[in-house]
């Protein structure tokens, strides 16, 4: 199989392993009341459960934007390939990690729960500690996901350019 394509693959199913492994879990212990009940700050601005139709849409999509989420991402990590490759097992997270929570998440240049912009123009009941709590869960996806996808790639096997 080609290398690149064995990679996205193995990127994909890292992305998607992460965000069941860490969201839904999060969802129901951290961020729930934010979503839902009567204090609930993400119905002002975001698709809920609270609202069938929209909701159902929002799922039909939801997998196939995560897969094009990690094919935008391991486009990157193609690119770097032979650099990241040849680096140690620490910096391989430092690199996954970093890019997906501080690139796609603290540094996003979109007003987003978690994002410095979004704790600047997004509405006041979006208190930074709602922030915090998106960039642990995004730190925490980007941990998991940096660990399935490295577990897959390093195991065992000698470096592979893939110019």
């Amino acid at each position: 199989m080609n290398p690149k394509i064995k990679i996205t693959i193995q990127f994909i199913f890292s992305h998607l392993s992460a965000y069941l492994l860490v969201s839904i879990p999060y969802f129901q212990l951290v961020m729930k009341d934010y979503y839902e009940g009567e204090n609930a700050v993400f119905p002002l601005f975001l698709i809920t459960a609270n609202d069938g139709a929209a909701w159902t849409r929002a799922m039909t999509w939801l997998i196939p934007a995560l897969i094009f989420q990690a094919i935008l991402m391991v486009s990157f990590l193609i690119v770097i390939w032979d650099w990241f490759r040849n680096q140690t097992f620490g910096k391989q997270m430092f690199v996954l990690v970093w890019m997906r929570t501080v690139l796609g998440g603290i540094a996003a240049i979109s007003p987003a729960v978690g994002s410095l912009e979004g704790m600047v123009f997004l509405i006041p009941e979006v208190s930074i500690s709602i922030h915090f709590y998106v960039v642990i869960e995004i730190f925490l996806q980007s941990l998991v996901q940096a660990g399935i996808f490295l577990t897959l790639v390093n195991r065992g096997k000698p470096y592979t350019k893939i110019g």
